[in-house]
């Protein structure tokens, strides 16, 4: 049986996809990778950070998540966790490529990894989000 998600359903969805992407970004940019970011982005890193647009993609990433991958009812968690692996190398190439292109210095290296972790921090996202609604249907 497929359907979709609830008002409730897609709120629950939100929630849990905001909490394990604040979670494991956090880890990412503030420990595993802390040094990568700043060794390579070197100057061109704001210091300090700029609070609103990040608390912007913060809030929006997963409603972009659970909108495209969870609002459909997946097939299980292989699916939900397939979809958003697919929209986070999709959402994080575009970013990644687009500054690779127009960038002057913007490192290959830095392009890979976080095109990676992109991939692998949506799949993380959806799969929570879809423990949190469908995974308990």
């Amino acid at each position: 049986m497929t359907g979709r998600l609830g008002a409730g359903g897609f709120a629950l969805a939100w929630v849990a996809a905001l909490v394990a992407l604040v979670v494991l970004d956090g880890l990412w940019l503030g420990v595993l990778a802390k040094d990568l970011y700043q060794r390579e982005m070197g100057s061109l890193m704001a210091d300090p950070i700029r609070v609103a647009p990040a608390v912007v993609f913060y809030l929006l990433y997963p409603l972009a998540v659970v909108y495209l991958c969870l609002q459909a009812q997946p097939s299980g968690w292989v699916e939900a966790v397939c979809r958003g692996a697919v929209l986070g190398l999709a959402a994080y190439g575009a970013y990644n490529l687009t500054n690779l292109a127009v960038v002057k210095g913007w490192p290959l290296s830095l392009t890979a990894a976080d095109w990676l972790w992109g991939g692998v921090v949506t799949a993380a996202v959806a799969a929570a989000g879809h423990a949190a609604t469908w995974g308990r249907a």
